[in-house]
């Protein structure tokens, strides 16, 4: 593949992902993420700030959810009680569950671009 032909492919594949963020599935779920987000976060701050001085703050609860729901996970913030494990356990299923989602919603957008092309030829 040339350097012109890269070019192309890669504009084209830039603006695909514009679209795909524009659809309102994607901003649907950008929404739900962070409403989901901040529960969880007040949620576990509530339950753990009592017995784990690492979420001592709202920011701290929010800086663990967010490392969670994303399966970053550092580990340097970890629920003590077990309810805050039943809870961290929640929302690892659930940040998968709505980042699968955010995958599909682009997939789509690409396939949808894709076949238009080959339409079009």
């Amino acid at each position: 593949m040339g350097i012109k032909k890269h070019h192309e492919f890669m504009l084209n594949y830039a603006q695909t992902l514009f679209s795909a963020i524009k659809r309102p599935a994607f901003m649907f779920l950008g929404l739900l993420a962070f409403t989901v987000m901040s529960f969880f976060s007040v949620i576990i701050y509530f339950v753990e700030s009592p017995t784990n001085p690492k979420m001592n703050s709202l920011l701290e609860s929010a800086y663990f959810t967010v490392s969670t729901m994303t399966s970053v996970g550092y580990g340097d913030v970890t629920p003590h009680t077990q309810l805050g494990k039943i809870i961290a356990m929640a929302m690892m299923l659930l940040g998968t569950l709505i980042y699968v989602s955010f995958t599909g919603v682009i997939v789509s957008t690409v396939i949808e671009v894709e076949l238009d092309s080959k339409q079009k030829k």
